[in-house]
């Protein structure tokens, strides 16, 4: 597992999907929570967000950071 800083701006695709990309549009640090990223899919419409845990994004196996 990568130890990257995840930052808003910043593009990932799944790993078993790596044609839908996605740009991390807001950080999300509620206290007694683990830390997420909300994530936008490019292209999608505004409303197309999910949630996503930071440490699965660090994961090289669920998700690949894009250049």
């Amino acid at each position: 597992m990568s130890r990257h800083r995840v930052a808003i701006g910043d593009r990932y695709a799944r790993a078993d999907t790596p044609r839908h990309s996605y740009v991390v549009v807001a950080l999300v640090d509620k206290p007694g929570h683990p830390p997420h990223a909300r994530l936008q899919a490019e292209g999608g419409s505004p409303y197309d967000e999910i949630l996503v845990g930071v440490g699965a994004l660090r994961d090289s196996s669920a998700w690949r950071r894009l250049d």
